[in-house]
């Protein structure tokens, strides 16, 4: 589904809103690349699209999941960090669970938004 487009990833930079890229880095993905696909053409210095993305993080590493205190008809599903898609289904079941005042399938108390707050 990307027309001939191929995105290569795979490194997290802690280093809060910056949104410079990383040269090595970029190194670093393209060679991992080509040891393992060898007999692909890959030429990243000239396509002109290296980019990054910024990916929600908590403090503890642990995602974000459940109701606002303040407001009851707002709830939080975010800092995956590097697992959105991994956990995605786990949490959309969580998230479903809490919007329909079910009981949730597992205890989401370690993944409060409030978690942090005095």
């Amino acid at each position: 589904p990307m027309n001939g487009f191929m995105r290569i990833a795979g490194t997290m930079e802690l280093s809060g809103l910056n949104p410079e890229i990383t040269q090595k880095r970029v190194k670093a993905i393209s060679d991992a690349f080509r040891s393992f696909y060898p007999e692909t053409t890959f030429h990243p210095e000239k396509t002109g699209k290296i980019s990054m993305g910024f990916r929600p993080l908590s403090p503890d590493g642990i995602p974000y999941i459940g109701r606002i205190n303040k407001f009851n008809n707002l709830c939080l599903a975010t800092g995956h960090a590097m697992l959105g898609l991994t956990l995605g289904p786990a949490t959309g079941k969580l998230i479903s669970e809490i919007i329909s005042d079910k009981k949730t399938s597992l205890d989401i108390r370690p993944f409060s938004p409030q978690r942090f707050k005095k």
